[in-house]
C-alpha cells in the first residue's frame, strides 16, 4: 500500500483530523477502576444464588413437617375418609383407630387339640419322658434315669382316692401332669405356677374312659413354693374342675 502523499488535499484533511482527535483525547482523564463496587456486586450475586438454592430445600422441609403434623385418617392423605359402612366422613374431632401396642393375649391363641391314644401305647412327651394310658391307670416313665427308667410310676384312676369331677396334679422336675377324673369331656387344661399360666396338652383314650391327663413343661414345683392352680374345661370352655 502506498504512503499518503502530503501534497494531496485529502491527505492534509486526514492528518488534521487525527491531530484534532489526539488533542481532544489528551484532555480526557479516564475514571479510576471501581474495584470495590465490582466486588460488592459479585458477593451479592453469590448470596442470591445460595438463597435460590436454599429456598426449595426449606420449602420441602416445611411441607414434610406439615404432612407429619396432619392427622392420618384411615383414608390417608391427611384427610378424613368415609367409613366402611358408607356413612358420613369422619369429622375433624374423630380419633382414628390405632393398632394394638401389645401382641394378642394368650387367650387369643388356639388351644392345642386333644390327642387320643391307644390303651397301653407309650406316648413320648419330650425330654426322655413317656406316658402310658390304661383303662384304670396312668403311668409315667423317665428314660433319662440310670437303667433307662425300667419301672413306671403309675396312678390309679379307679381306686377312689380322687373324687369324680375333680382334678389333681403331679410333678416331676419341670414336668407338670394334671389328672382329671369325671364324666365331662376334658379338652382344655391350664396350670398356673407363681403367676405363669401354662397350657397343657390333653391326652385321652378312645370312647369314654372317664378321665383325661395333661402335661406341660414349666419351671417345676417345690414343696415350699406356691401351690399350682389347675383348671379343666370342655371344648366350649365350660369349667369342669379346678384345683385347689
Amino acid at each position: 500500500m502506498n504512503a499518503p502523499d502530503p501534497g494531496r488535499p485529502e491527505d492534509d484533511a486526514a492528518a488534521s483530523l487525527r491531530r484534532a482527535l489526539r488533542a481532544t483525547a489528551g484532555e480526557l482523564a479516564p475514571p479510576p477502576y471501581p474495584a470495590e463496587r465490582v466486588r460488592r456486586l459479585g458477593r451479592r450475586r453469590v448470596r442470591t444464588r445460595r438463597a435460590l438454592v436454599a429456598v426449595p430445600t426449606a420449602v420441602a422441609a416445611v411441607l414434610a413437617a406439615v404432612a407429619i403434623a396432619l392427622p392420618q385418617w384411615p383414608g390417608g392423605e391427611g384427610l378424613p375418609a368415609a367409613d366402611s359402612a358408607g356413612g358420613e366422613a369422619l369429622g375433624p374431632r374423630a380419633t382414628p383407630s390405632l393398632a394394638p401396642a401389645h401382641p394378642a393375649a394368650p387367650s387369643a391363641r388356639p388351644w392345642p387339640s386333644v390327642r387320643t391314644v391307644g390303651a397301653g401305647e407309650p406316648v413320648e412327651i419330650g425330654r426322655g419322658q413317656v406316658l402310658t394310658l390304661g383303662a384304670d391307670q396312668v403311668c409315667h416313665r423317665d428314660t433319662t434315669e440310670p437303667g433307662g427308667g425300667v419301672e413306671d410310676t403309675c396312678k390309679s384312676v379307679s381306686d377312689g382316692n380322687q373324687a369324680a369331677g375333680s382334678v389333681n396334679i403331679q410333678s416331676s422336675g419341670a414336668l407338670l401332669r394334671p389328672l382329671y377324673i369325671g364324666p365331662g369331656r376334658a379338652a382344655r387344661m391350664t396350670v398356673e405356677v407363681d403367676g405363669e399360666v401354662l397350657r397343657a396338652q390333653v391326652l385321652t383314650l378312645k370312647g369314654n374312659p372317664g378321665y383325661a391327663v395333661g402335661y406341660a413343661w414349666g419351671s417345676g414345683v417345690s414343696f415350699d413354693g406356691p401351690t399350682p392352680k389347675v383348671r379343666v374345661s370342655d371344648a366350649e370352655g365350660k369349667l369342669l374342675a379346678e384345683f385347689p
